[in-house]
């Protein structure tokens, strides 16, 4: 049985695509490469299907909608419209002009330091698409998982998974973030696929995604 990785659902047999999201579904377990780095975990990972791979839209919003920066950026983004719009309206009446010079000024500094951290927390989220589409893979590991206490998104602690992994021969590590409680695949010691830019290894992400159904 294969399962595709961004929705959930199952299949007995192998195709390329999901039906029902439109991602590209994992490789069968004798398809997978062999790696020239040992593993130590028992279980096997779901394997990478080879690049360019199909990501669900919904991979992208889920992203923004889990990310605290880009969540921060939102609501910078929202307060400073109201305020700036507030301000403008108190500038038109004489009488109202000392107090709609501070709203419109305020309004427009949130504004600013909203759309630059939500700017920022969109690129990045697309160089992760890219590498989710277009990466290479290699096998590595889980070293550690903890819950990070000094963000709370949506009224949860986010989740800090971290990894390291070799391409040729070079030591690389990893991390990120998601809302769900890491499942017993992705606990420390587990093997895990990485995939990472051809150019430039420090740019990485986990293969499941947890922005699709395994972390939401």
């Amino acid at each position: 049985m294969i399962t595709c990785p961004w929705c959930g659902t199952n299949y007995q047999e192998f195709q390329s695509n999901c039906d029902n999201c439109g991602g590209s579904l994992p490789l069968p377990v004798e398809s997978a490469p062999v790696s020239p780095e040992p593993i130590t975990a028992s279980e096997i990972p779901l394997t990478p299907p080879l690049p360019p791979r199909q990501i669900p839209g919904k991979v992208m919003s889920r992203m923004l909608l889990t990310d605290a920066g880009a969540i921060t950026g939102g609501i910078f983004l929202l307060i400073g419209a109201i305020f700036f719009v507030v301000g403008i309206a108190l500038l038109i009446p004489i009488i109202t002009l000392p107090v709609g010079l501070p709203f419109a000024g305020l309004g427009f500094t949130f504004l600013v330091v909203g759309g630059i951290l939500f700017i920022w927390r969109y690129q990045n989220a697309q160089q992760t698409i890219e590498i989710l589409r277009d990466g290479q893979a290699a096998l590595g590991e889980i070293t550690n998982v903890s819950q990070n206490y000094h963000v709370r998104v949506n009224n949860r602690y986010p989740w800090v998974i971290q990894y390291q992994f070799k391409v040729h021969g070079q030591a690389h590590q990893g991390r990120l973030s998601t809302l769900s409680q890491p499942d017993l695949s992705q606990q420390p010691g587990k093997a895990v696929y990485v995939l990472y830019q051809h150019d430039d290894p420090e740019k990485n992400t986990l293969y499941p995604s947890p922005y699709g159904y395994y972390g939401l």
